[in-house]
């Protein structure tokens, strides 16, 4: 159940029955030598759209702009600054919740949204405290690393992972090509990067992957997975 593709007539009356919101987040920004730009927001909305399906479920149109300020350096990358992504998840939350949705699942697929987004959730509940919110990083579930684990050992990094390419390679099979395989180097930094410091720390945008091993198949199984966690917690947010 896709937001866009409704009337304002058929959401009055999806809320006389329930009252959750799916609400897929991601980025636009460099993903590595083969990983599509738009990974982050492409990823969290195949598995929201997928979960809402199974659930009857509104999924909200994709916040596709995330805060990506350290990959500016790198060719396509457009990012929003920390304090006006926080303010977009707030405002898209009081607007949904001035029609009367209630309980809302973020899926995010972009570990750099995380600490503007907790913070302005975190003042928002203050105000609105009838609210259920749940932020959620498909990549953290125990189940998924367990199986990312499985699937591509020490060798999975944390962006431009072969994971997330993967399911992109699942979602947009001729879309993603294939690498040659890289080494995962750990270099020694720390938070925050500039735009240059990140680039100079990481050239080609890899961190710590091997996106080499990433597959249709593997992908098909992380998507899988994915979606029965959500519907799970959809369930129990429904109660």
């Amino acid at each position: 159940m896709q937001l866009a593709m409704m009337t304002w007539r058929q959401v009055e009356r999806y809320l006389e029955e329930k009252q959750t919101l799916i609400v897929p987040v991601g980025a636009t920004e460099q993903h590595g030598p083969n990983g599509l730009i738009g990974t982050d927001h492409l990823v969290a909305d195949g598995i929201a759209r997928a979960v809402g399906e199974r659930t009857n479920t509104i999924v909200h149109p994709a916040l596709n702009l995330g805060m990506s300020l350290h990959h500016l350096d790198f060719a396509g990358t457009s990012s929003l600054s920390a304090s006006t992504f926080g303010r977009v998840v707030t405002e898209v939350i009081e607007s949904m919740n001035r029609h009367g949705f209630l309980r809302f699942l973020f899926i995010n697929g972009h570990g750099g949204n995380n600490n503007a987004a907790l913070a302005a959730i975190s003042d928002l509940v203050l105000e609105l405290d009838d609210l259920a919110i749940r932020w959620e990083c498909w990549w953290t579930d125990p189940r998924v690393v367990e199986l990312e684990e499985r699937l591509f050992g020490g060798r999975n990094g944390d962006h431009a992972t072969a994971a997330e390419i993967s399911i992109t390679r699942h979602l947009f099979p001729e879309a993603v090509g294939d690498i040659e395989t890289c080494n995962p180097v750990r270099p020694a930094f720390n938070w925050p990067l500039s735009p240059a410091q990140f680039r100079a720390t990481f050239p080609d945008g890899r961190m710590f992957s091997d996106p080499s091993l990433a597959s249709e198949e593997a992908g098909r199984e992380l998507f899988e997975l994915s979606v029965d966690i959500y519907s799970e917690m959809i369930a129990a947010l429904d109660g």
